[in-house]
């Protein structure tokens, strides 16, 4: 599974994503779940690891700072 989207529209992913981690503890658990899951599933075009407990554990050990 893979989301398709041009190179350089690479910055607004990235952006979404950081939001949607800001965001973390807002979130259903049950949500929690499916998009770690998913995260864990889908392709990148870098190989590295991506276990749904690495990405939890990102998600949980990253710190937010405001802008």
């Amino acid at each position: 599974m893979t989301l398709k989207y041009k190179e350089t529209d690479e910055h607004l992913l990235r952006r979404l994503g950081q939001a949607l981690v800001l965001q973390w503890d807002e979130l259903p658990d049950g949500l929690q779940d499916v998009l770690i899951d998913q995260a864990s599933m889908v392709e990148d075009r870098d190989e590295a690891a991506h276990s749904a407990a690495e990405i939890e554990g990102f998600i949980r050990g990253v710190n937010t700072k405001s802008v």
